[in-house]
């Protein structure tokens, strides 16, 4: 039906219901982002995280040996969360990360909302999805921008050099550290607190 929004994914021929609030979806590109998973392993959590019938891991394995069709169920996630576009033939670079941005895109999406998105007990992840595709001018568009400019190797104008000589840290998407990498971060910073403190 036109303008429906859905609530289950069909695997083999089943139906099954999903956890539809956005805040699943933001979680499943969470857990993508995770070094420490491998590429398996992020979508045995993709499909806990949505698939009403799984709470862990191991209930995802235990399903998948008496049937489930996991490559199936990928099919139907990447459908769900894509909101059934199409995958893009070419990947690009990404312009925006969900956890690094998050209170730009929040900001954005709340401006085209008109309230706070955050607050709301529910909301379906495709009209979450919606908002966020109208996000209009603002900071978010203009790093977004700058960011799409900087991976095809396109000039930037002025003020988005100025901008960008200012903002490093808010415009350069920081690669996910591995457990072991935060570790080693936090130990040395502690160790430069100790000796300038």
């Amino acid at each position: 039906m036109i303008g429906a929004l859905p609530e289950a994914l069909t695997v083999g021929g089943a139906e099954y219901p999903i956890r539809t609030d956005y805040r699943n979806a933001l979680q499943v590109f969470e857990a993508f982002q995770d070094p420490e998973l491998t590429q398996e392993e992020k979508w045995i959590v993709a499909i806990y995280l949505l698939f009403e019938d799984f709470s862990c891991a191991d209930d995802v394995l235990q399903a998948a040996q008496d049937g489930f069709d996991i490559g199936e169920a990928v099919k139907q996630i990447s459908w769900f969360i894509s909101a059934e576009q199409p995958e893009k033939e070419v990947l690009e670079l990404p312009t925006y990360n969900w956890k690094q941005d998050e209170q730009m895109i929040f900001s954005a999406v709340n401006k085209v909302a008109g309230k706070e998105t955050r607050e709301l007990e529910y909301l379906h992840w495709w009209t979450f999805l919606g908002y966020f595709n109208e996000v209009g001018e603002g900071t978010f568009s203009f790093i977004v921008g700058i960011r799409h400019k900087l991976n095809k190797g396109k000039k930037l104008e002025k003020h988005e050099k100025e901008f960008l000589s200012h903002n490093k840290e808010l415009v350069q998407l920081k690669k996910p550290k591995t457990k072991e990498e935060q570790e080693q971060e936090d130990a040395y910073k502690a160790l430069l607190d100790e000796v300038l403190g």
